[in-house]
């Protein structure tokens, strides 16, 4: 499903949130788990790289299947529908993540020219 907006943009908006949490992830997870302030940033950029990624063409997805899309998608939905089964350790994880996410997204977007 895709609205006016092109792929590149929605990748560029996924790629600025996982920047955002490579912020956080050099912080450290001491620094994560005793911040309120800090697991709301969090989540709500992976809120915006599951919406974003949800919004990619199909195609662009099919083209890049070493790429997690459903497992962004599904990190957004239970962030904004399970909120109260959030769990620091869980969505530092997915934090954690962000480096390789990061390397993948980088090269999509290489290949888009």
């Amino acid at each position: 499903m895709t609205t006016g907006r092109a792929d590149s943009a929605r990748l560029s908006d996924i790629l600025r949130s996982v920047g955002r949490l490579e912020e956080v992830f050099r912080a450290g997870f001491d620094q994560f788990a005793a911040s309120w302030l800090s697991q709301s940033a969090v989540v709500r950029e992976l809120e915006i790289i599951g919406e974003a990624a949800g919004h990619l063409s199909a195609g662009l997805r099919g083209k890049h299947p070493e790429i997690a899309w459903a497992k962004m998608r599904g990190v957004s939905s239970f962030a904004k529908h399970e909120s109260w089964k959030i769990d620091p350790g869980l969505v530092w994880r997915a934090v954690a993540e962000m480096p390789t996410v990061k390397d993948k997204l980088t090269r999509v977007v290489a290949s888009l020219g």
